[in-house]
């Protein structure tokens, strides 16, 4: 469980190399995701189009991979926005029921893992192991599909959902915030009935983590290294 000012919310880590440990109080930014969203008090805002780790994508298509990786490595893929918008898009995905599929969620949160992994961290980690191959071409796809003129009021009604929570006590260098607890993406279930939309933007909230009732990712791998499962249990929380 997790609670945010009060109001319980469902988080997903964004951030493979911090922790969040259960039943503590942080303080933290939480800024609302948009086309036109001010993302400065983020931990992957600041990082540029040339600091990411680089994506290559194997999954037998060598036409689309070879295209999907020019979208993350120098294209429109390759800002810090895109891959904050990419993420929203992804979390949309996860099958939340008891019974879901732990494969595809754990692709879901490597394919997180991989959009959201600036060259300054090494490679993300990938303990399960599975390959986040298709999810990436799913987001890629989505977010060139949804970022036309057209479509750009349902992208911001859709993004209007998901909020960035990121440590309030964060230094940056070189763009990229460090130190903190793990970033998280909290999902409001409703665009017009949101659980919490902070006005104005930039205030510090308070952040509680808490021990639930279960773990989507990894809820039966309980072999893995205590550092990948630390990162991967704060990857869902359930309560």
């Amino acid at each position: 469980m997790a609670t945010l000012n009060g109001a319980s919310v469902e988080v997903f880590c964004d951030d493979f190399l911090n922790n969040l440990n259960f039943s503590t109080n942080y303080s933290a930014n939480v800024t609302t995701l948009g086309t036109s969203a001010n993302l400065s008090e983020t931990r992957f805002g600041g990082v540029t189009s040339n600091s990411w780790t680089t994506i290559a994508i194997s999954d037998g298509n060598t036409t689309l991979d070879s295209q999907d990786d020019s979208f993350f490595n120098t294209g429109s893929g390759s800002s810090s926005l895109a891959r904050y918008e990419m993420v929203a898009y992804l979390v949309s995905l996860y099958n939340q029921a008891p019974t879901a599929s732990l494969t595809s969620n754990n692709q879901i949160q490597e394919a997180i893992w991989t959009i959201m992994d600036p060259t300054t961290e090494g490679a993300a980690i990938n303990p399960v192991p599975v390959n986040p191959a298709g999810y990436l071409e799913q987001a890629a796809s989505w977010y060139t599909s949804m970022n036309t003129a057209g479509n750009l009021s349902a992208l911001n009604s859709f993004l209007s959902r998901f909020e960035i929570v990121s440590d309030s006590t964060m230094t940056f260098s070189g763009g990229l915030g460090e130190n903190g607890f793990q970033e998280q993406i909290v999902m409001n279930p409703v665009v017009n009935n949101p659980v919490v939309t902070p006005e104005p933007r930039g205030g510090v909230w308070i952040l509680l983590a808490m021990l639930g009732t279960g773990f989507v990712v990894m809820r039966r791998q309980r072999n893995s290294n205590e550092d990948a499962r630390k990162n991967l249990l704060v990857a869902h929380l359930t309560y």
